[in-house]
């Protein structure tokens, strides 16, 4: 671990991406109390939430390329300043005329491009500047610093938002990717340029195709407990909020206490899941965590208080983190590293439709329905999730214990 701290170009990105993330927090808190201010409709805050997600579906095809083609330390700069400069006009816009909606949707959009590059590039960078055998440690860094960002995001921001404007949440954000991007481009960082261009080609999705065609318990695996990150992405991104105002009446500040407290148990899952996971087979510890995000979640709108609730959160964030953690180890065990790239693209494409159509049902929900029957159907994500895993499971125990 002392190692990589030492490394400047990692510890330089590492501090950047804490900070962007931050400011992704900001923006998220910022644009969904604008929405909910100009509408007061949850399901206009659904759709808005899946216009951030389409552009991921767009560029998906050319990211792989333009990653490896493109020198990544510059291109995360470049991206931390392209977000910055469309909420700056965002803001002009809104203080020479009057706000309209489609600035809010054109402004997502934009932002939405910057983040569906950002984030896998930022993984990409960090393969190519650490050691091979510090990868476990730098995975274990990278996903500290989404928490970390997520939880001060979020709990900084409810405040600003609660006690300024969403605008001054969204200036205070320009100035975190400015920062963001001036740490990444003093990175000590040399580019080596790679002259493939396979994965421009559809090819490389008829590879995931193919692979996933013959390993139907990988493709039943992953679509199923992908969900559980579709519930984060998607439906949890509008019902928070609306959990926040709804039921406990506490508006930005409210979302700000849940959703850093998730943060919060989503983080320390990174460090005591190995503890607590050392007795059990895989498949009983993935159910149990399945079960505990569902059950926290439906618990949390039950509370007396916001201060309960957050609680809730933390115990959610925490299963649903250690879920994925040991799904993402047990999927880099059974899939080839020749092939797990184009199969991540495809799952990838996958994902971002369920977030658009999680997103948007949830938001509908809400709105014509109850928010109860809301929450009900984001715990169904995560009973989806132990479904899939009790199934694979099964069928794996009657071969190798690849669950054990």
């Amino acid at each position: 671990m002392k190692s990589i701290i030492q490394n400047r170009t990692f510890f330089l990105f590492f501090l950047g991406n804490i900070i962007s993330l931050v400011a992704f927090g900001f923006n998220t808190i910022s644009i969904s109390w604008l929405v909910l201010e100009q509408t007061g409709s949850e399901f206009q805050l659904g759709k808005i939430m899946a216009v951030a997600t389409v552009p991921g579906l767009i560029i998906a095809l050319l990211s792989g390329y333009l990653i490896d083609k493109l020198n990544r330390k510059w291109l995360l700069v470049f991206l931390d300043l392209f977000k910055m400069s469309v909420l700056i006009l965002f803001l002009v816009a809104a203080y020479f005329f009057e706000l309209k909606m489609y600035f809010i949707y054109i402004t997502v959009f934009l932002i939405g491009i910057g983040n569906a590059l950002f984030w896998p590039t930022g993984q990409a960078f960090v393969q190519e500047i650490v050691n091979k055998n510090d990868f476990f440690n730098a995975n274990k860094l990278l996903s500290a610093s989404y928490q970390i960002g997520s939880i001060f995001g979020a709990g900084i921001g409810g405040i600003i938002v609660h006690y300024f404007n969403p605008y001054s949440a969204l200036f205070i954000n320009i100035f975190a990717y400015l920062i963001s991007s001036t740490l990444i481009s003093y990175a000590p960082f040399k580019h080596n340029k790679n002259s493939s261009n396979e994965d421009l080609s559809i090819l490389s999705i008829n590879k995931g195709i193919g692979y996933l065609k013959k390993r139907k318990d990988i493709l039943v695996l992953t679509m199923t407990t992908i969900l559980s990150d579709v519930a984060i992405w998607g439906s949890l991104s509008v019902l928070t909020i609306s959990i926040s105002t709804n039921i406990f009446n506490k508006g930005t500040w409210g979302y700000g206490v849940l959703d850093g407290f998730y943060g919060a148990g989503a983080l320390s899952s990174a460090f005591l899941v190995g503890y607590l996971t050392q007795k059990y087979p895989r498949q009983t510890k993935l159910k149990f965590f399945y079960l505990g995000a569902a059950f926290f979640l439906f618990l949390s709108s039950n509370m007396p208080n916001i201060f309960l609730a957050s609680v809730c959160f933390l115990f959610m964030g925490f299963n649903n983190n250690s879920a994925r953690i040991l799904i993402r180890t047990i999927l880099m065990e059974n899939i080839p590293n020749n092939i797990m790239g184009r199969v991540q693209t495809l799952l990838g494409i996958y994902t971002r439709i369920m977030v658009v159509t999680s997103s948007l049902l949830c938001g509908y929900l809400i709105e014509n329905i109850s928010i109860d029957t809301a929450i009900n159907f984001t715990c169904f994500h995560y009973l989806l999730s132990m479904i899939g895993t009790y199934a694979v499971g099964k069928k794996w125990q009657r071969s190798v214990q690849y669950l054990s």
